[in-house]
């Protein structure tokens, strides 16, 4: 038999690995976080040249948006149903927080099409790259994080500085003022927003599967998304009419929808496991494969001073470092029931508790 003594050690050391082995189940592993953040960039830098090339051959922002947040609805729930995924029902508990959600994501994804209609692809990449700047000081408000260290303050300062020489040399800009940025500067404040909003979605709500906030998004978008293309005379029969759906045109449609369904599920996978600032300097630095085929592909794009401004964007946000939490955030861990159970039965080996009865020495040697 095992002496008291370490039996009490014993117990003490199984709830020491016990409680780190929750510890480490809570955070996500470097390996989960490497392969969200690829996933999520491959999505957001395919998804914006497939958008650009949908507009260019069907230019009814609204029309694309509807069906891409449709085709998304109709997929998820309809793998639901035949039990290929795994998802919360709807719920107005859930619900009532993905509204507000939706009613910015709607607004951005519309206003992103419209950027896309009149600007370069470089200038939404420029606007893109401010964000993380204006979400920082939301992580540090709403999600107790840290404010950024100095490194990452000079990195920030690098991506802010990159954007402004961009904004003084883009062609655009100095045609046509600041009439070119009107739905740039509207997609932006959205875009802060909702990055800011979507790490609470996934980090305080607790979900079957990351399908569920993908699921209510594009199903609560698709009548506002609907709404918005009826009062701007996109829907007509005038203009409908007018647009030349052939084959090509099919494609980029069907291939936007795809990358539509994707983007949603990676964007909420590769927030659940960051931060939200790091999350939008992420967005900021998936802009490089954008940048190297806008510049094959369209006769439209930055010049050199502009692409050296880019990329001095994009080293900024190499430089950066996610902010943990500040010292005063950091909860205390609950105790967990098989913990306490472990700690109730050390109790009882406790000496001090027990009465230990006398030592007889006849017969043997003391």
């Amino acid at each position: 038999r095992l002496s008291l003594c370490t039996r009490r050690r014993l117990i003490a050391g199984c709830g020491a690995v016990h409680t780190a082995a929750m510890a480490i189940d809570r955070s996500p592993s470097s390996m989960q976080v490497t392969a969200a953040v690829i996933t999520y960039c491959f999505c957001s830098g395919g998804m914006l040249i497939v958008n650009k090339l949908a507009v260019h051959h069907i230019p009814l922002p609204a029309l694309l948006t509807v069906c891409q947040f449709a085709s998304a609805s109709v997929f998820v729930y309809g793998s639901k149903l035949v039990g290929c995924l795994e998802m919360d029902d709807f719920e107005w508990s859930r619900a009532k927080y993905f509204l507000v959600y939706v009613a910015f994501f709607t607004i951005g994804t519309y206003t992103n099409m419209k950027v896309l209609s009149v600007a370069n692809v470089e200038t939404v990449i420029v606007f893109r790259s401010c964000t993380p700047l204006a979400v920082s000081i939301f992580d540090y408000l709403c999600y107790q994080r840290a404010l950024p260290n100095l490194r990452s303050c000079f990195s920030l300062l690098l991506i802010t500085s990159g954007a402004f020489g961009y904004i003084l040399t883009d062609r655009e800009f100095q045609v046509n003022g600041m009439s070119a940025y009107f739905w740039v500067a509207i997609w932006w404040f959205v875009l802060v927003f909702q990055l800011t909003y979507g790490k609470f979605l996934v980090g305080s709500l607790k979900h079957k599967s990351l399908w569920t906030p993908v699921l209510y998004t594009n199903t609560f978008s698709v009548i506002p998304a609907l709404t918005i293309g009826l009062i701007g005379g996109e829907l007509n029969e005038s203009r409908l009419s007018a647009v030349l759906l052939d084959q090509r045109a099919l494609a980029w449609l069907v291939l936007s929808c795809v990358i539509g369904i994707l983007i949603s599920w990676a964007g909420f996978w590769c927030q659940s496991v960051v931060t939200a600032t790091t999350y939008s300097v992420v967005g900021v630095m998936n802009k490089m494969l954008t940048v190297t085929v806008n510049v094959l592909i369209w006769d439209k794009h930055a010049s050199t001073s502009g692409i050296a401004s880019l990329c001095l964007c994009l080293l900024g946000g190499s430089l950066y470092q996610q902010s943990p939490l500040r010292a005063d955030a950091i909860p205390a861990e609950p105790e967990d029931p098989e913990e306490r159970a472990l700690k109730q039965t050390a109790n009882e080996f406790d000496p001090s508790d027990e009465e230990l009865p006398p030592i007889d020495c006849k017969g043997s040697k003391c």
